[in-house]
């Protein structure tokens, strides 16, 4: 037994660790991950990062002459987030997340950091059917709907003496948006197949700037293993895509629209009660977004207490 719960460790440090190595990154926006024993209460806290690495070309003149340089600026967008599941009644489940943000903006002129309050969300799923708790089922599926709302509780419009930060960088976007999402999951013995859908529509603040709309959806296989009735590992693997429209400011566009496929490699451990999982998204393709970005690799990593 010690045996495998100190493999089961290994494997669940070294799918984050990979990755923590090379700096940091957040799951982009909604997503979720894996999420059984859909009848019970949790809540826990989970980091995300994730990175963005633009380049950017500069003109000055030097001694009459002008001169073009290029520069390389990385985007890193760090959360600690609060974060919990609670089942009023069967069938309906309404989740809650506090995140915490801290953001940098690196360039060879220096760093510049964005932290504080982000925007709390708030979503409620309710479960069309579910045979996940029947044993007379060999074939196991659910289907669960939601929607919710994001409130605009994090700070934004912050300024630095008389230069404005980044609006992308801001902990919060400071609008009201909307939320909706769709779970399916199919499960036969121990094999099975998550899949998530969310669309957020996406308000205009009280500075007249608008982020565009964002769609993600993510595709799982996974494997279920319990052992000695104490220890269940339930390792994943999938893809992961992300598509964003153009944000806008007094209607006119502030950026271009992006779309990005990222491969998924994920483990839950399960002991008793508690709940460990770390998930790394390594980037496979995207088309330009805001500022002509590059997605990097990104890493999730999460502590639950189920009850």
């Amino acid at each position: 037994m010690k045996k495998i719960l100190l493999l089961s460790l290994f494997l669940f440090t070294f799918s984050f660790s990979s990755y923590a190595c090379d700096g940091g990154c957040t799951m982009g926006g909604n997503y979720l991950g894996i999420l059984p024993q859909f009848h019970k209460n949790f809540v826990g806290t989970r980091f995300t990062t994730r990175s963005y690495t633009i380049q950017t070309m500069h003109t000055h003149e030097h001694d009459g002459v002008p001169m073009t340089h290029q520069d390389i600026i990385e985007e890193v967008y760090s959360t600690a987030e609060v974060w919990g599941r609670y089942v009023p009644m069967k069938d309906v489940q309404v989740l809650a997340f506090v995140p915490y943000a801290f953001n940098e903006e690196r360039s060879s002129r220096g760093t510049t950091k964005y932290s504080g309050l982000g925007d709390i969300t708030l979503l409620v799923n309710y479960s069309l059917f579910n045979t996940g708790d029947s044993a007379r089922h060999a074939f196991k599926h659910s289907l669960q709907l939601g929607g919710g709302v994001k409130l605009p509780t994090g700070t934004h419009s912050l300024h630095r003496s008389e230069e404005s930060y980044s609006t992308s960088l801001q902990p919060g976007t400071g609008s009201t948006d909307f939320l909706v999402n769709v779970i399916y999951t199919v499960r036969y013995g121990k094999m099975g197949l998550n899949n998530d859908f969310t669309y957020r529509f996406n308000s205009e603040n009280s500075d007249g700037y608008s982020f565009g709309d964002r769609f993600s959806g993510s595709s799982n296989l996974f494997y279920w293993y319990k052992l000695e009735n104490v220890l269940t590992l339930l390792p994943s693997a999938g893809l992961y895509y992300e598509h964003a429209l153009a944000d806008k400011f007094s209607d006119l566009h502030d950026s271009k629209p992006g779309d990005a496929f990222f491969a998924n490699l994920g483990l839950n451990v399960y002991v008793k009660k508690v709940g460990l999982e770390a998930t790394l998204q390594l980037p496979i393709t995207h088309t330009e977004g805001h500022h002509a970005s590059t997605a990097n690799k990104r890493a999730m990593v999460n502590l639950n207490y189920l009850f």
